[in-house]
């Protein structure tokens, strides 16, 4: 697990990132799912979280791109925006570790489905609640409207809500939930190994949708959701990474063979982490 000492205004620690999460998806290596949390009482919940995950996998097999490896590179993508949020005296170090362990549930009991908006969150919430009973209620509720708020069509006004004066902690921790969550689909490498796995768990539900998913101008709006960053997200980078994969997507790509556009993207992003 990466853990940065130092911020710096460098996309290398994203570069860094990404290969990471890259090596653990090509070579098969197991989702680190047993987080230990740096409050001791959170961690049977977390053991119990990643039993739970486990369990389902073996139990109903997993989905293409909402498997244990999402969890885990949402897991250690929001330690890493906590950690930068911490040193900018943003949060408490309490609201800090119920937000990774936020993330940790997030997903739990997701099949891969289309379905209604909030209703996965609300399974995932449902199921988290059961095997956090030894946290307070108000622990309880902060993993509840984290878990919430990570549901797709609220990302655009957690992220505008975090950016205002009067944005709350809690406001910011659902912000950095919903980088997190995504945090390994906006590099650009894996970013688009990711969408192919999307269009895939989708083709089953929705086979327009997945198709649509696959396009350069799909990814470029879904890129401009998340162009204006939290400091923590900015801190790494992230702006900035999106911007160079903004301007490398044109509207002659979708009208290419896949094959041979994917080519010039990534010929116009090479090197993307330098300078």
């Amino acid at each position: 697990m990466i853990v940065f000492k130092c911020w710096r205004r460098t996309l290398r620690t994203l570069a860094l990132l990404e290969k990471q999460f890259q090596t653990a998806r090509t070579e098969r290596l197991d989702p680190m799912l047993g987080w230990p949390p740096r409050a001791p009482h959170l961690t049977p919940v977390a053991q119990a979280l990643a039993a739970a995950y486990h369990a389902d996998a073996d139990r109903l097999g997993e989905p293409a791109y909402h498997d244990r490896h999402h969890v885990s590179e949402a897991v250690e993508a929001m330690i890493i925006l906590t950690d930068a949020a911490l040193e900018a005296s943003q949060l408490s170090r309490e609201l800090a570790n119920l937000g990774i362990l936020a993330m940790l549930g997030h997903d739990l009991g997701h099949d891969g489905s289309l379905a209604s908006p909030g209703h996965l969150e609300a399974i995932a919430v449902s199921r988290v609640t059961d095997l956090a009973q030894t946290l307070t209620p108000v622990e309880q509720d902060v993993l509840r409207q984290i878990i919430l708020a990570t549901a797709p069509d609220r990302v655009p006004a957690n992220l505008a809500r975090a950016r205002t004066p009067q944005a709350t902690p809690l406001d910011l921790l659902a912000a950095l939930a919903n980088e997190a969550d995504v945090l390994a689909s906006l590099l650009p490498e894996l970013g688009c190994v990711l969408t192919h796995l999307l269009a895939e768990e989708w083709q089953p539900h929705d086979a327009e949708r997945a198709a649509q998913t696959l396009l350069f101008s799909s990814r470029g709006d879904f890129l401009s959701i998340y162009a204006e960053p939290t400091l923590a997200a900015r801190s790494l980078g992230l702006d900035e990474c999106i911007r160079r994969q903004r301007e490398a997507i044109t509207p002659e790509l979708d009208t290419m063979p896949r094959d041979r556009a994917m080519a010039r993207y990534r010929a116009r992003l090479a090197g993307w982490a330098s300078g």
